[in-house]
């Protein structure tokens, strides 16, 4: 798993791409990871580890778009997002 600094360079990357939102999540969920990749580093989050999902309305539709994080990469999220408000 790459490191602090990086793990934030790939979470201010993740947010100018649009890969996520930079709004609170409508859901958060937290449990053992469901072995898909991280969407700020990439690794697989195994069952052994802590996941965090995140759940955001569409505007223009019912369903919602869910990303899965490590914690580490989740703090790095809700620490760059917070700096962009």
């Amino acid at each position: 798993m790459p490191n602090e600094p990086q793990i934030r360079a790939l979470a201010r990357e993740a947010l100018r791409a649009g890969k996520l939102p930079p709004r609170d999540p409508d859901r958060t969920w937290g449990g053992p990871g469901a072995d898909l990749p991280c969407t700020i580093c990439g690794v697989r989050i195994t069952a052994n580890t802590t996941e965090y999902e995140l759940q955001f309305k569409r505007m223009d539709v019912t369903a919602l778009d869910r990303f899965h994080l490590h914690l580490r990469c989740f703090a790095a999220w809700e620490m760059e997002r917070t700096k962009l408000a």
